[in-house]
């Protein structure tokens, strides 16, 4: 049985992750991305460790 209640909403637009720190690119992620709790190391400019925060498609911090 197939829910039509709630629309699938099409991934429209990607994003960068940034480093909090240097401002590198690091990953990208659609505006439909939800994540919180994924700890990653910056291996592109500072080597700083920092969080992944995305809520409604876009990245905190």
């Amino acid at each position: 049985m197939t829910d039509y209640s709630s629309p699938q909403i099409p991934a429209l637009r990607r994003s960068w992750v940034i480093c909090p720190y240097c401002k590198a690119k690091f990953a990208l992620h659609d505006n439909k991305a939800e994540c919180r709790g994924v700890f990653v190391k910056c291996t592109r400019g500072c080597g700083k460790e920092f969080e992944i925060i995305i809520v409604n498609g876009k990245q905190k911090r």
